[in-house]
């Protein structure tokens, strides 16, 4: 009976975990992008040389709704809102098979729906197929900025019971490599570019490289000054002695 007892005890707390955890993604990372984004998104060509060969007005305007829908779930937090990113996301994905920035949205999705859940027993499973799509994104995108943003900033909070913590450090490390070109040539918004790097300056610091750290920290602050990331980074930087 206490074993019982503790492993529902576990898995509520690790369900809690997981939901306010990634509710912390949204709020501080990508909560005060959604208007520029949704703004810009038609915009945005896709990064993949597969993309690029298919990048269209059509898939433009499939790939900028599926984006902002995907953003009126964090801001919100509403079963329509939630049907109509999914719609949104299957539509693109229908016109688009095997679009890997439409896989890493899917997947982020997912990961949210999980977050939300109160079925307990349906958790793990959520999350899993949530993180099995990014995974699966990355694969098809290995070179894709945005992809990769999507999947590392899904996975940062994420309790230590899923084993991200090192795969989500290595992405940071190689957007950390690639998000002040991928911003310059318009593959990744700014202020996506900016969160990495304050991302991975706390991985640094975290790593005891604080010299490092003050370098990705001011990189996100010159890269969109007035983004969320870069705001947090030049906290940071003002705290570093």
């Amino acid at each position: 009976m206490r074993l019982w007892r503790d492993t529902c005890t576990h898995r509520i707390a690790s369900q809690f975990q997981l939901r306010f955890r990634l509710r912390l993604i949204v709020m501080v990372c990508l909560y005060a992008l959604v208007a520029q984004l949704c703004a810009a998104a038609g915009g945005l060509p896709p990064a993949n040389p597969m993309n690029r060969a298919q990048y269209s007005d059509h898939y433009a305007q499939k790939l900028a709704a599926a984006r902002t829908a995907y953003f009126q779930v964090l801001t919100h937090d509403s079963h329509s809102a939630d049907q109509a990113a999914h719609q949104a996301l299957e539509a693109l994905e229908e016109s688009y098979p095997g679009d890997a920035t439409a896989e890493a949205y899917s997947g982020s999705l997912e990961m949210l729906d999980a977050a939300r859940s109160w079925q307990i027993w349906n958790l793990r499973h959520e999350a899993a197929e949530g993180l099995a799509r990014l995974d699966h994104a990355v694969t098809l995108a290995p070179n894709d900025p945005e992809v990769r943003f999507i999947r590392a900033a899904t996975s940062w909070h994420l309790p230590d019971l899923y084993h991200r913590r090192q795969q989500c450090e290595s992405d940071f490390a190689w957007l950390s490599t690639h998000a002040v070109d991928s911003s310059r040539r318009g593959t990744l918004p700014p202020e996506l570019a900016a969160a990495s790097l304050n991302y991975w300056g706390q991985i640094l610091m975290r790593r005891g490289q604080s010299d490092r750290a003050r370098a990705a920290f001011q990189q996100a602050v010159d890269i969109a000054p007035q983004s969320p990331g870069a705001q947090d980074a030049a906290r940071r930087l003002r705290n570093l002695h």
